[in-house]
């Protein structure tokens, strides 16, 4: 019974290691490309820290890899230009500030990322960038990318969502702010979009709007995620995907 028992168990162990094996393949060969973390650090730390987490995609596939370095592209020009963008100076710039001010604070600007979505035909990514430059505060910015793998571009919010009439536009912002939670009444705006709003991602079953801090409420209240369901989207007749 014993000799019985045992091999039952090697058999069990065997069928639960071939099907383990079996989906970890199908999960890792469904993509055709690869995600690669990045990381950047340079910092000084008596005038400034720059800090850069960011993804990098590649694919053995010469076709895919043409399209996907678009978008490559758009995150390496955004984070060049980041300094300037959030400091309004380089690192020289800062550097000089910080000394004709006689400052005891530096110049900081970090930048995560959180992937909401990756399939073979769509990547959503989510950057927020902390920047600091001697004011009163910090400011955390959000720039998102949705990326058409196979047609090699930008998604905007109506090549996603029906926004061709008035009416259409309309009703998606009922919905919005009817997926709106504020549970703590600390934001005291309506949430509203226009048809060129760029601020969002996509996650397999919601829409997920951003807004930053100040857009909403007062800067405390930090910024908003506003998740909508791709099925109520889809219900109204305002979904194109």
């Amino acid at each position: 019974m014993k000799t019985r028992t045992f091999i039952l168990l090697l058999v069990l162990v065997a069928v639960i290691s071939c099907t383990t094996s079996t989906e970890d393949t199908d999960q890792t060969e469904s993509k055709n490309y690869q995600i690669v973390e990045q990381s950047k650090l340079i910092e000084d730390t008596l005038y400034y820290t720059v800090d850069y987490q960011y993804p990098f995609f590649k694919s053995e596939n010469e076709e895919i890899s043409v399209k996907i370095n678009k978008l490559n592209k758009r995150i390496k020009i955004f984070l060049d230009h980041a300094e300037q963008t959030y400091w309004g100076t380089d690192t020289d710039g800062a550097v000089e500030i910080v000394k004709e001010s006689e400052s005891s604070g530096k110049y900081e600007l970090m930048n995560r990322y959180e992937i909401l979505d990756t399939t073979d035909l769509l990547i959503s990514l989510k950057f927020e960038t902390y920047s600091y430059a001697l004011g009163a505060h910090g400011f955390t910015a959000i720039i998102t990318y949705n990326f058409d793998i196979n047609a090699g571009k930008i998604l905007t919010l109506t090549d996603i969502v029906d926004l061709s009439e008035k009416s259409n536009l309309k009703q998606f912002n009922k919905i919005l702010a009817d997926s709106f939670e504020n549970p703590y009444d600390c934001f005291t705006e309506k949430p509203k979009v226009e048809d060129n709003y760029e601020k969002f991602a996509l996650s397999p079953e919601h829409l997920i709007i951003y807004f930053e801090a100040y857009e909403l409420g007062a800067y405390a209240c930090g910024s908003a995620e506003i998740k909508i369901p791709i099925e109520k989207l889809i219900d109204n007749g305002l979904w194109k995907l």
